[in-house]
């Protein structure tokens, strides 16, 4: 079930053939990568809803976004307080990221909340008066600065008194974003487990809601007593951790439809000091999937998972697997949603693929997607 494979050189040129260039070698990847950026001309058939960090921009410009292989930027983040005010941090405004998504036909959405920025969101959804001031304090924010959107971010939705809080949040909010002239949109990042999504009234939203974009990422982690995969596509071993396949299941049996699924690429993966998959784990860490091509250059050993259809790195010493998703993975994941129907897929996040200043994953994401 787990070999080992080719060097990661060698892997990306098997893949090349999705990227338009067979038989290449590594300095030839990057340049065509880059050609295929340089002749653009139809974006992905699907979503591809990518977050871009407003924290990330002094190491990685607007500039640097490859807009060919996207529809959609997530800008993250804002939130909301406890008396229902929109706050914005001061390093978040930048007119030049939204003029350059206009340019390219990528709308660009405000994202509000994400992990450790949720705290406002329970007073402000509990209270009609505190509801109505962020509601026009995100309008005005969007007219003014040009935003197509609104991506809720509010991790996570716990116990019955917020389910009723969060559905009556999204109504409203919805009810005020589609009665702009052009109407903006309206998106929400939302567990990848039924433990959480129980607080979700799914099927109360449907009408509200552009996407339901399930953060399929996360599976395995320090929060596990095990190692496993950072985002299999399909649950092995019986592990109970899920995969995105389980993830895409159970928003089916919620009756979400599948044009309305956005289903979640990871562009890290985690760590775990352990005797192998499924073992009793400890020791975790993060990596960017740039920092995982250094890692097998440095002699981890690379690893596919037949049955995740995901890969794997151990150290040289044997001691830590990394696990990740590489060109190969993310290919299948987004045969995956082509097959299923979904509606496309959301990134977090689009500034830790490049390679040399080359994305690696972004560009296999938009080329399955049909973009050129």
């Amino acid at each position: 079930m787990f070999i080992k494979r080719c060097s990661a050189a060698a892997r990306a040129v098997s893949l090349l053939a999705i990227l338009g260039c067979t038989g290449c070698g590594a300095a030839d990847r990057k340049s065509a990568l880059k050609e295929r950026s340089a002749d653009a001309r139809t974006g992905p058939s699907k979503v591809v809803l990518g977050y871009y960090p407003s924290w990330k921009r002094a190491e990685f410009d607007p500039s640097m976004i490859r807009w060919e292989n996207l529809t959609h930027i997530n800008h993250a983040f804002t939130k909301p307080d406890a008396e229902g005010n929109l706050v914005v941090p001061p390093d978040y405004l930048d007119p030049g990221l939204v003029a350059a998504a206009h340019a390219r036909g990528v709308k660009v959405d405000m994202s509000m909340g994400g992990w450790g920025n949720c705290d406002g969101f329970a007073p402000t959804a509990a209270d009609p008066v505190k509801r109505e001031r962020l509601f026009g304090q995100i309008l005005d924010f969007c007219k003014t600065n040009g935003y197509d959107g609104v991506d809720i971010d509010w991790e996570f939705v716990s116990g019955p008194d917020q389910r009723e809080d969060f559905t009556i949040f999204i109504k409203e909010l919805s009810a005020r974003l589609k009665a702009q002239s052009p109407p903006l949109l309206l998106t929400a990042a939302v567990p990848s487990d039924g433990e959480h999504g129980q607080w979700i009234a799914y099927e109360d939203l449907l009408t509200d809601l552009d996407f339901v974009c399930f953060m399929t990422y996360d599976y395995h982690g320090e929060w596990t007593d095990h190692a496993g995969h950072n985002a299999p596509l399909y649950s092995c071993e019986g592990d109970p951790c899920g995969s995105v396949d389980a993830t895409f299941q159970y928003a089916l049996m919620r009756k979400i439809p599948p044009a309305r699924i956005v289903l979640g690429i990871p562009f890290y993966g985690r760590s775990f000091e352990a005797a192998g998959l499924y073992k009793k784990a400890s020791g975790y860490g993060s990596y960017g999937y740039a920092e995982t091509i250094a890692l097998e250059d440095a002699g981890w050993r690379y690893n596919w998972d037949f049955c995740a259809q995901a890969p794997y790195l151990r150290s040289p010493d044997g001691g830590t697997i990394l696990c990740y998703d590489d060109m190969r993975s993310v290919y299948r994941k987004c045969r995956y949603v082509l097959d299923k129907g979904a509606a496309g897929v959301i990134i977090w996040e689009i500034t830790e693929d490049s390679v040399n200043g080359a994305p690696h994953l972004l560009a296999v994401i938009g080329a399955a997607f049909g973009a050129r």
